[in-house]
């Protein structure tokens, strides 16, 4: 009985720790990021963090955890405390996820609170290594249906969006491209490179670099238009009529417990951030336009992006694993 009644003490201490929103943040916030260090998520994670962490008067600790395309990371922060010192800075691999794998621990409507949307990607490059003898996308689509070709694409894990990309391509165009699962994006850049496949999807500025030395030969933008940055690359959509994709998202969850009131400050916070002049301009400079939705408004999103992912999923013959 003793036993029983100090569990029941702890639960209550837990539960009205976390019940007085006034009080937080209390401690160092850890934020998970589901890539390695490299990636954009990695570096639009720290970015934020740099901005937040004045107006949460916190530390915030960046937990690089990649692999699994989000799964354990998520589950993670699913399990985590719901007090809110512990987020999940992900993208929409995450909900991805969702469509792909019939044994998934946790249910991104139902274990998570979405706390904002950070910012949009309108779309990926299509690149190839240099050692590939194409120089346009139509030129790609005829090479890998050649006999033999073997021509690999690569993306961050089964279900990723650059996964799915080039899955829609197949689909669009009559491609044969092979896909080959990493471990995020980082290594992806790394495998391209070395030509350990010959094609993979990526944010402008994350391979601009390479590009820029000759290494990687960028064919076109599945944005709805050319990117500004390189306006000589044509849309994919100048190739492949209707063809667009848009490549991603960012957003902030917390557990599913949080409270609303803590939910809020974190939301009012990271949108102060985001409207901050340096901050933005790190987001647009990779290609990304800045959101800063409402956890309501961001919630709506996920609901509609899952819809619509379900009948992506389909076209592109993705299958649940």
């Amino acid at each position: 009985m003793r036993a029983c009644a100090l569990a029941a003490m702890a639960f209550g201490l837990s539960v009205n720790a976390w019940a007085q929103p006034e009080k937080f943040p209390t401690r160092p916030l850890r934020v998970v990021v589901p890539q390695p260090a490299g990636g954009s998520m990695d570096a639009n994670a720290r970015a934020l963090a740099v901005y937040l962490e004045p107006a949460l008067g916190q530390n915030l600790v960046i937990d690089n955890r990649g692999g699994a395309n989000g799964i354990i990371e998520g589950e993670l922060v699913a399990r985590a405390a719901p007090d809110g010192h512990t987020m999940l800075y992900t993208s929409n691999s995450f909900i991805n996820n969702q469509l792909v794998q019939k044994q998934l621990p946790f249910h991104v409507l139902r274990d998570f609170a979405p706390v904002t949307l950070v910012g949009k990607l309108p779309g990926y490059l299509t690149l190839v290594n240099a050692q590939v003898s194409v120089t346009s996308l139509k030129d790609l689509i005829e090479l890998s249906k050649a006999p033999g070709a073997n021509i690999k694409f690569g993306s961050g894990g089964i279900g990723n969006s650059q996964h799915l990309l080039g899955e829609f391509l197949n689909v669009r165009s009559g491609a044969r491209l092979i896909h080959v699962p990493y471990k995020g994006l980082a290594p992806l850049i790394t495998g391209v490179l070395a030509n350990e496949i010959q094609v993979c999807f990526a944010p402008p500025t994350a391979v601009l670099q390479h590009i820029k030395s000759g290494r990687l030969r960028a064919l076109g933008y599945s944005g709805a238009r050319r990117w500004a940055g390189m306006p000589d690359v044509p849309a994919m959509i100048e190739v492949i009529p209707g063809f667009v994709f848009e490549a991603a998202w960012h957003g902030v969850f917390a557990p599913a417990a949080t409270a609303a009131a803590v939910v809020s400050r974190l939301q009012t916070a990271i949108a102060a951030a985001i409207q901050i002049p340096k901050m933005r301009a790190f987001l647009e400079s990779g290609g990304y336009a800045p959101v800063a939705s409402t956890p309501a408004d961001f919630r709506a999103f996920l609901q509609d992006d899952l819809k619509n992912l379900t009948e992506l999923f389909r076209l592109a013959n993705i299958k649940v694993e």
